[in-house]
C-alpha cells in the first residue's frame, strides 16, 4: 500500500476530508484554508468551527 498516493500534503488537498484529532479525538472536517499554516475544520459532532494548524491536520489521520 502506497499512503502517499492519497494522503494530503497541503492545506489545499485536506479541504473537504475528514480526519481525527490524534488517534482517538472526535471527527473534524476541514471546509477551507486560511493561509499556509492553517485551516478551517468544523468539528462533526458538536458544530464547533476552528482554525487549526495545517502541520497538524496533515498529520492527524483519515477518520473511517
Amino acid at each position: 500500500m502506497n499512503a502517499t498516493a492519497t494522503s494530503p500534503r497541503t492545506a489545499a488537498e485536506l479541504v473537504g476530508t475528514f480526519r481525527t484529532f490524534g488517534d482517538y479525538g472526535p471527527t473534524y472536517q476541514v471546509v477551507s484554508t486560511v493561509n499556509g499554516q492553517k485551516v478551517h475544520v468544523v468539528v462533526v459532532q458538536t458544530g464547533e468551527e476552528l482554525d487549526y494548524p495545517t502541520e497538524q491536520a496533515l498529520n492527524d489521520p483519515e477518520s473511517h
